[in-house]
């Protein structure tokens, strides 16, 4: 089994190597906006003081330091980008184009530094700028962590019920209510964990309240999934930096029915757990034309370590009415809580009709202790409204815990194997 193991790790290796050897090489038109307010201001201000030295008769102006900048650049055949047009967006709605004259007379590194996109933007539809949709890729070095984020994270849906499973349902452009299953952040998505999420989200935070729930898993008996109970989860995902705090208590299931839980016998869950990761995105992949086996797109790795404590016990119906309580009888100790994390995130660039093709996801949970679990999961995205989702989860090496019998008072131990999980799923996008 351990050998198995390695051999799989080391073609995990191989396969995220490969990807970030792959070369790139776009053409086409990239338009987007700016959302840092700061640089937006600061070029404008540049741009109005060249404006009126050009055009010094110039009674009035028709944009203001405030505007919100939309650009557009052109990629020729090479892959060399060049600026063709900035809009600059009043508080009215109307587009004004900033004159090419003034462009060029400008400070050429501010006109360069607009064109890095090393600042804080945004995918931008063409129809706001009175032109023909553009390819919304990226052929600047540094990469935006919005494409892949937004492929797990978010969603450019209004309706998405998607990866791991999930649903998400977009009252706004930045707010929307959220349901997932199972706990994907700490190595046990889906069937994994008995947890249903459900909350709000944004683009940069997460506020779930936990339920306990079963989510179907083909493989369902030849495993022990993390129990679930009620509890709360807090996330929070900016560009470069993550994690998320959360609790669940099981005295909040006092006296339920006990078919609602998994194995009576010996259940474990997750009291509290916290998490900090860093990442940072880069551009990998070919064109169709180019050599390569993966399509242009953005790669995200993740590293950090989680604390995720677990709690072994047994449920009693100690009234013999088919209604059982917790008893917990061991705790991981902090050493046995502490878990490396590395993850991995690839998504294809959207196409013309604003979507993720591909959608891959690689996670490893190492603990101190030696137990951990790899997760696995792929999305292939068939139409615009329609995808096929599958994820793979497997534990190895199990956790230990050790207890007095309270009915003999002898000492005992226990080994909790997770197992394998298997679940497929179909995406549905609105």
């Amino acid at each position: 089994m351990k050998k198995r193991n390695l051999v799989t790790l080391l073609l995990i290796s191989v396969f995220v190597s490969g990807l970030i050897g792959q070369g790139f090489q776009e053409t086409g038109k990239l338009e987007w906006v700016v959302k840092d307010r700061d640089f937006s201001r600061s070029f404008m201000e540049a741009y109005i003081d060249t404006l009126m030295e050009v055009f010094e008769d110039m009674d009035e102006l028709e944009v203001q330091e405030t505007d919100e900048l939309r650009v557009i650049v052109g990629i020729d055949v090479e892959g060399q980008a060049s600026l063709q047009n900035i809009y600059a967006k009043g508080r009215s709605g109307v587009l004004n184009k900033l004159v090419k004259t003034v462009l060029d007379s400008m400070d050429q590194t501010m006109v360069m530094a607009i064109q890095s996109r090393r600042y804080n933007w945004d995918y931008l539809s063409a129809v706001d700028v009175g032109g023909g949709r553009g390819e919304v890729i990226n052929v600047f070095e540094e990469r935006s962590n919005k494409q892949v984020r937004d492929a797990f994270w978010w969603t450019h849906r209004r309706v998405d019920i998607s990866v791991f499973p999930r649903i998400f349902i977009r009252v706004n452009p930045n707010f929307a209510f959220a349901t997932e299953f199972g706990r994907p952040d700490l190595g046990f998505p889906a069937a994994a964990s008995r947890t249903l999420n459900l909350g709000l989200a944004t683009e940069v935070l997460k506020f779930y309240v936990t339920l306990p729930a079963t989510y179907l898993n083909v493989l369902g008996d030849s495993n022990s999934p993390l129990e679930g109970t009620y509890g709360g989860v807090l996330k929070f995902d900016s560009p470069n930096f993550g994690g998320s705090l959360s609790f669940q208590d099981m005295n909040f299931r006092t006296n339920s029915k006990m078919s609602t839980f998994g194995d009576t016998s010996n259940s474990v869950y997750n009291p509290s757990s916290g998490q900090f990761y860093y990442s940072f995105t880069s551009r990998i992949g070919s064109l169709p034309d180019q050599p390569g086996f993966v399509p242009i797109g953005s790669l995200r790795l993740q590293l950090g370590f989680t604390y995720m404590q677990y709690a072994y016990g047994q449920v009693i119906d100690a009234n013999n009415n088919g209604k059982g309580s917790f008893s917990q009888l061991d705790r991981s100790d902090p050493l046995e809580s502490m878990f490396g994390l590395f993850r991995a995130e690839y998504a294809s660039d959207m196409n013309d009709r604003f979507f993720n093709r591909i959608k891959l996801a690689a996670q490893l949970n190492i603990g101190l202790n030696g137990f951990g679990g790899f997760d696995f999961s792929t999305s292939y995205t068939i139409t615009e409204w329609l995808g096929v989702n599958l994820n793979m989860t497997y534990f190895w090496s199990p956790m230990t815990f050790t207890y007095i019998d309270p009915n003999t008072s002898a000492v005992r131990a226990y080994d909790w194997e997770p197992g394998f999980f298997l679940v497929p799923s179909i995406a549905l996008y609105f």
